[in-house]
């Protein structure tokens, strides 16, 4: 066998996926999938210590849980179904608020909707409330496929005979013919593979701040209703802030800079958001944490026999971390199967996909860049609102900017194709009459 070949994984190939959140699940059923394709067996072993079942701290994985219509209609079109015990649809506005008013933002369209689910067990007493977590659900699918789940925490690799060997509490554990590392960045995994030495490292991060906050179900219908409430507010700590409703429960997620526990408290306190809440005595703070955040991604993602995905490798900017998860799990599974494991053929088949993912947050940088200017000054934010206003009022209205708002942070949309509409002279056009009758006003 030469040594090209080598690199071929043939019938009976060993596979072990460390992490099974949605990467290494989509990563596991989409190779086991084509692998019968091809008529060939492949045998996958999932590591993962969490118990996604579990309530509370021991099976969250620090998420705000938001997915879009769409990409559940692609994943039934693979034959993957949620059940509405997983998938929670009804989100089709959002709310924004700032410091000059709100508006309502209603979707473009019914395909670019979105839906509401809990990534792990979710908070305390979730799993009495006939809700599943997804990321449960999803490992299950690829169990249901052939593979193996395994609750150990890999704690060391290193090569043998050209060949990734694992170790758990030191124990040998298994020779694979491939490792997928599927792990998140508040792992710390990501220090086994940098020390393999192929020049793998760690992504960027930034810490978000997420809560669960408990409410009566009837509260939580009457002050969000089927809408996800977004906050601009010109805090310099605070880029943007989401409440997404949940049944009996709101989760609040806070992206920004130099986050800390007490930001959720200081945050409910702005006389904004003590507009949409309920009185103190009808909420409480469940449980909160922070979270770190991929931001960036590692240059060097992949070797012979070892590849990254998902969050510890490329990912969506601030959004669409499952259509992410998707992309990236499936584009790993399709170069295993048809191509190789080789450093080469993830370099032919897989990288353009890493690559693109990379090159589209390049755009979303940007067009978040003019959200901060928009955010931080009064004038631009009544603009933007008042523009938007008019989109939403007038149903003949071509509905430019609320789109833009809309696609940004529901991740129904590439940034890419989100630009050009950025760059709109008519939107352009209507904001600078906006800003000149509010100058008007003011004078």
């Amino acid at each position: 066998m030469n040594e090209g070949n080598s690199y071929i994984l043939e019938d009976g190939a060993n596979i072990s996926v460390i992490g099974g959140g949605p990467t290494g699940s989509f990563f596991s059923i989409f190779a086991l999938k084509m692998a019968r394709m091809m008529d060939r067996e492949l045998n996958i072993t999932i590591f993962e210590p969490k118990d996604f079942k579990k309530d509370g701290p021991g099976g969250c994985n620090r998420c705000g849980g938001i997915i879009s219509e769409l990409l559940v209609q692609t994943l039934a079109v693979e034959g993957i179904n949620f059940p509405d015990s997983v998938v929670r649809k009804g989100i089709h506005s959002y709310k924004l608020h700032t410091n000059h008013g709100d508006v309502n933002i209603a979707t473009p369209e019914f395909e670019k909707t979105i839906a509401t689910i809990y990534r792990g067990g979710g908070p305390k007493g979730m799993a009495e409330s006939g809700k599943e977590s997804f990321d449960d659900f999803l490992l299950n699918q690829a169990i249901k496929e052939g593979a193996v789940h395994k609750p150990a925490r890999i704690d060391g690799i290193e090569f043998r005979d050209s060949k990734p060997v694992l170790f758990s509490k030191k124990n040998e554990i298994m020779k694979a013919d491939l490792v997928v590392g599927a792990f998140g960045v508040n792992s710390t995994t990501q220090k086994i593979f940098e020390n393999l030495g192929f020049g793998y490292k760690g992504p960027p991060t930034i810490t978000a701040a997420i809560a669960e906050i408990k409410m009566d179900e009837d509260i939580v219908a009457t002050h969000f209703g089927n809408s996800i409430h977004l906050f601009l507010l010109p805090d310099k700590g605070i880029k943007f802030a989401a409440m997404v409703p949940k049944g009996s429960y709101v989760t609040l997620c806070i992206l920004g800079k130099d986050l800390k526990s007490e930001t959720v408290d200081r945050f409910l306190e702005k006389p904004v958001v003590r507009k949409v809440l309920p009185g103190t005595e009808q909420y409480k703070i469940e449980c909160r944490c922070l979270p770190k955040m991929n931001i960036g991604a590692p240059r060097i993602p992949f070797s012979d026999r070892v590849v990254m995905c998902g969050d510890s490798g490329s990912t969506r900017l601030f959004k669409d971390g499952l259509g992410a998860a998707y992309l990236m799990g499936k584009a790993v599974a399709k170069t295993v199967v048809f191509e190789g494991v080789s450093r080469q053929h993830f370099e032919k088949a897989y990288h353009p996909v890493y690559k693109s993912i990379i090159t589209d947050n390049y755009y979303g940088r940007y067009l978040y860049l003019i959200t901060d200017i928009y955010r931080k000054f009064g004038l631009l934010t009544k603009g933007m609102l008042e523009v938007v206003r008019n989109e939403q009022e007038r149903a003949e209205d071509e509905k430019i900017l609320s789109s833009i708002l809309w696609n940004m942070f529901t991740g129904n949309e590439r940034y890419k194709k989100i630009l050009p509409n950025a760059l709109s002279l008519k939107m352009h056009l209507d904001l600078w009459k906006v800003f000149a009758k509010i100058l008007l006003r003011m004078t």
